[in-house]
């Protein structure tokens, strides 16, 4: 079950990303405001990142016999990397604007 988690884990956090990375491109002059719908939210990106949470807390349960370490770091690996992403392109925009 551990490589079936990893694999759901890895899927989820790719279609996560690969929605965050279509509305960071709809969004190319706006920041991304924090708790908060963007300006532009591209189609089917609110679907993708549902499907891709979805996945990861499937794969960080399938993984999770295998000790909570590895439950704990499929969990934040996503998200972790989803507000890295937000906070440099908003500090683009920003830089940009002035």
């Amino acid at each position: 079950m551990f490589v079936a988690g990893v694999v759901a884990a890895v899927l989820g956090i790719v279609l996560f990303h690969v929605a965050l990375g279509r509305t960071l491109r709809a969004n190319a002059a706006d920041r991304i405001p924090a708790g908060r719908r963007p300006t532009v939210s591209p189609r089917g990106s609110v679907a993708l990142r549902a499907a891709g949470a979805g996945l990861m807390i499937l794969g960080a349960g399938l993984v999770s016999g295998e000790g909570l370490h590895w439950t704990v770091l499929v969990l934040l690996a996503g998200p972790v990397a989803a507000m890295i992403a937000i906070g440099l392109h908003n500090q683009r925009v920003r830089q940009s604007s002035e």
